[in-house]
């Protein structure tokens, strides 16, 4: 464990929760990116699921009061991983962050700052804009230097969910007592589209999701990307998903097409 320096009896109004695995190219930049956030009072949690790279020496090197560091002593996967470091949360608002994205510096300020002044909101979420920290894929980073930015809707509805994922992962705050009262979790079955079948869950049971129409993540697409990886895993585990949601609504299943999802929420930086 890394520099555990909060006072006893004070608790963080912020969670940052970081599963790592094999993250070195990454990691050093997520973290910092954390660490000089504009909003200071969080802690935050790094779990590394058994990594074989040298993902531990680049945690080591930061010296920080607010980390909290745990290993897994072999590999739990990803959705796993999420469930532990939920409970590991001492937060009342739990950020989240992927061992490969960057935070804006002003996110976790801005998002408190919304969940506070709206207490029927249970997750928030924001625009991400696309970048490629591996620069190996001329057309990718040729398409991005273009400033490609994913949005979703302000206050999604599940008629939404039933196109896609409304609430970026990587972009997620929650409320945590919320999820617990739902006990809502992350199930590994439904890997790598572990949050699609989270937001379900939390629309399902009544919670309230809204997306702040700003860039406050930047999503990294350097191609070895786990939902890149896993896409045809990833695609069973969202029609399964979307055949619930039709259910859910008493009507028959139509897969939406993914062309059309892409094009209704990608937009240029200077169009937003």
């Amino acid at each position: 464990m890394v520099g555990v320096g909060r006072k006893k009896g004070i608790l963080p109004k912020v969670s940052v929760l970081v599963p790592v695995y094999n993250a070195e190219p990454f990691l050093r930049a997520t973290l910092s990116s954390i660490l000089n956030q504009t909003f200071s009072d969080f802690e935050l949690v790094l779990l590394n699921d058994s990594s074989t790279d040298n993902s531990e020496k680049i945690i080591e090197e930061f010296n920080d009061k607010r980390i909290r560091y745990y290993k897994n002593d072999k590999n739990l996967g990803i959705a796993n991983c999420r469930n532990k470091l939920m409970g590991f949360a001492k937060g009342e608002y739990i950020a989240f962050c992927d061992n490969d994205d960057i935070m804006r510096p002003e996110r976790l300020e801005k998002q408190v700052k919304y969940m506070d002044n709206n207490p029927n909101i249970s997750m928030v979420g924001s625009y991400f804009e696309l970048f490629d920290s591996s620069k190996q894929n001329f057309f990718r980073r040729f398409i991005l230097s273009f400033g490609l930015v994913w949005c979703q809707p302000l206050f999604p509805t599940i008629e939404d969910l039933l196109k896609g994922v409304v609430l970026a992962q990587p972009t997620s705050m929650i409320r945590k007592q919320d999820f617990l009262n739902k006990n809502i979790k992350y199930h590994q079955i439904y890997c790598p589209a572990e949050d699609y079948d989270v937001l379900t869950q939390a629309m399902f049971q009544g919670l309230k999701l809204a997306n702040i129409p700003e860039i406050l993540m930047h999503y990294n697409l350097h191609g070895n990307n786990y939902s890149i990886k896993l896409k045809d895993k990833g695609a069973k585990a969202t029609e399964e998903i979307q055949k619930s949601i039709a259910s859910f609504l008493n009507r028959p299943y139509k897969k939406y097409p993914r062309w059309k999802l892409i094009m209704q929420k990608l937009r240029l930086r200077c169009f937003i």
